[in-house]
């Protein structure tokens, strides 16, 4: 009974979908996609950042009297007279950009009410995870300001397309000189029609190898966020030797990554002197200050830990991480010649990917690390 009232559920919200898809395509049009004219749709501007030993090349596309439309996970389309423009739209599958003409609006259309705003946007979107992940939102969304400041006055930026807005994203924004009425959560503004919409490429997602290039950040990315953050770090005291505490992850996949001696854990990091600290409850200077002035940091593999960036290279940072995940935060650690060390276990369950997995912290090693 049970199934057959979810499938007629799901039959008649198929029904709606298609109907409302159908007023949208109606109301705004079918959108289309012509490679032929592609040039005639859009300006492209190059600007180079110099990497350890070699130069990274980005892209910053201009498209005039343009729409922007996002599903905020996966798709965000460009468009410009109905025609879909390839290069500064995307569309995510497993990760990496595909073809344009996989793009969700080609099928879709625009099913969202659109909003006319007079000037000029900086799209800041990035896909899903630039939507509340710290990681993403430092090292996906903020270096697009980068880029765009290379080649153009941030002054004449009116509005910038942000994934979403909450407190600590809007605090960074602050800190950059962007006031809050300048910034658009896509949550609200998921089609809009502007004088001139502006994009990036992405600023460390340089080939279709997603783990190889988060393996490999660009170094300016670090830099640059050092440089726009580091003297708006806090005066507040904060501890010098802490555990970063997840027990307030809002994730819905922290019950697939944990410490199953968590508890031990800490009772052994307390009698070393180590206070606990949830990174949520600190502002973003405070996370800057507590970083940048800790003698030892220990945190399991997370978003947390991408505050290493602000510490100085007397600090100690300890990961706790499943010897199947990636090396992202101890190659970071390496590139901003940060002290770092790792404490390897291997996962015991939940493994639905390899950087997710519930481990065992061996104390006796973590001490001699220590």
């Amino acid at each position: 009974m049970k199934e057959n009232k979810s499938n007629i559920k799901k039959f008649f919200q198929s029904i709606f979908k298609i109907f409302f898809y159908t007023i949208f395509k109606l109301k705004h049009g079918k959108i289309v996609f012509d490679e032929k004219i592609q040039s005639k749709l859009y300006k492209e501007e190059n600007v180079s950042f110099e990497n350890k030993n070699f130069t990274l090349v980005y892209s910053i596309f201009f498209s005039s009297n343009s729409r922007i439309y996002t599903d905020r996970i996966h798709d965000t389309a460009i468009i410009k007279d109905n025609l879909l423009i390839d290069k500064p739209s995307f569309q995510l599958r497993n990760n990496v950009n595909d073809d344009v003409t996989k793009n969700i609006v080609l099928k879709n259309g625009t099913p969202y009410i659109m909003r006319r705003l007079s000037g000029t946007i900086l799209s800041l979107l990035t896909g899903g995870g630039g939507n509340d992940n710290f990681f993403h939102w430092l090292f996906d969304v903020l270096p697009r300001i980068g880029i765009t400041e290379r080649k153009i006055n941030l002054k004449e930026i009116d509005y910038y397309l942000c994934p979403n807005l909450n407190k600590w994203q809007l605090e960074t924004l602050n800190l950059l000189g962007i006031k809050k009425k300048q910034c658009l959560s896509s949550v609200k503004y998921r089609h809009i029609k502007s004088n001139q919409i502006i994009v990036t490429t992405h600023p460390w997602q340089i080939s279709k190898d997603v783990l190889k290039d988060i393996e490999n950040l660009p170094l300016w990315i670090s830099e640059w966020l050092k440089k726009k953050f580091l003297s708006h770090k806090s005066h507040k005291d904060l501890p010098k030797k802490f555990y970063i505490d997840r027990s307030d992850s809002k994730s819905n996949l922290k019950n697939f990554r944990y410490i199953i001696n968590e508890n031990e854990l800490k009772s052994f990091l307390k009698d070393k002197g180590f206070e606990f600290v949830r990174l949520s409850e600190l502002s973003f200077p405070e996370e800057i200050k507590i970083f940048n002035d800790a003698e030892t940091v220990v945190g399991l593999q997370g978003a947390g830990l991408t505050n290493l960036i602000w510490s100085n290279n007397k600090t100690k940072i300890i990961e706790l991480r499943s010897n199947l995940t990636n090396k992202l935060y101890e190659n970071l650690a390496r590139d901003n010649k940060i002290n770092f060390d790792k404490l390897e276990s291997t996962p015991k369950d939940h493994i639905i990917a390899d950087h997710y997995g519930s481990i065992e912290v061996d104390i006796k090693k973590l001490e001699r690390i220590l």
